[in-house]
């Protein structure tokens, strides 16, 4: 079992660590983050912020978001420590010289082609980056995606849509950017706890609370603990026929 204690104090070792790179002081932090918050709309009490600083809480939804956009971090990063630290928008694409006119093109590394790999690699996807070899196979991906990006095939009918919308069946391909960054509505794969199995589910904040929703409602919704972990955004998908 993960100590809350200790993922509170490590946010805020993480916390600390983004406001130094961002040159905000040493001293008065409480008050410069209390300054940009209300600068913002998301105004909170000076002793909710204290705490953040202190070790005691972790901000909710709404101010991790503002905190991550004014320090330039991923929000997996501050939250859940899930490298990389910055924002790499789209690193995977490079700049090459062609020949003596120096016409510039863009091209992806490897083509946009990523690993298919298992559920249970998936799962441990938070903890440690997976080895090229360790992917079943290459598939090409239809949209951009990030170095560190990866393919799965969806299991069971959890993401099934029994009615009209958009549907992920069995056997379907859907990519998986790690790098992306995440807002409610959007189709996640996150490690949950106690299993540390990957799910794939719609993350949904609503009042305060956030929580993992299946498309199918024969399913029950996940909440989101301190002990979940989001391991990346879900970008395309593919069905064979």
């Amino acid at each position: 079992m993960v100590d809350k204690n200790e993922l509170r104090a490590a946010f805020t070792a993480r916390l600390h660590e983004a406001l130094d790179d961002a040159g905000v002081r040493a001293r008065g932090r409480g008050a410069d983050i209390h300054r940009h918050l209300v600068k913002v709309g998301a105004e909170k009490k000076p002793q909710a912020i204290s705490k953040w600083l202190n070790g005691d809480a972790v901000p909710g939804p709404d101010s991790m978001a503002v905190l991550c956009s004014w320090l330039k971090v991923r929000q997996e990063w501050l939250q859940y420590g899930v490298l990389p630290k910055k924002p790499t928008g789209g690193n995977n694409i490079h700049q090459l010289g062609a020949g003596s006119d120096s016409n510039v093109r863009e091209i992806t590394r490897r083509f946009g082609k990523v690993p298919l790999i298992s559920w249970v690699q998936a799962g441990a996807w938070c903890e440690s980056n997976f080895e090229q070899h360790d992917g079943e196979s290459w598939l090409s991906c239809p949209v951009p995606i990030s170095e560190s990006g990866y393919a799965l095939k969806v299991l069971g009918d959890s993401m099934t849509n029994p009615g009209p919308g958009r549907s992920y069946p069995t056997g379907c391909i859907i990519f998986v950017d790690p790098e992306a960054e995440t807002k409610t509505g959007d189709r996640v794969i996150a490690r949950v706890p106690r299993t540390n199995e990957a799910t794939f589910k719609i993350l949904v904040a609503d009042a305060g609370r956030q929580f993992l929703r299946p498309i199918n409602p024969q399913y029950p919704i996940i909440d989101i603990t301190e002990e979940t972990h989001i391991c990346g955004k879900v970008v395309g998908s593919f069905i064979p026929e």
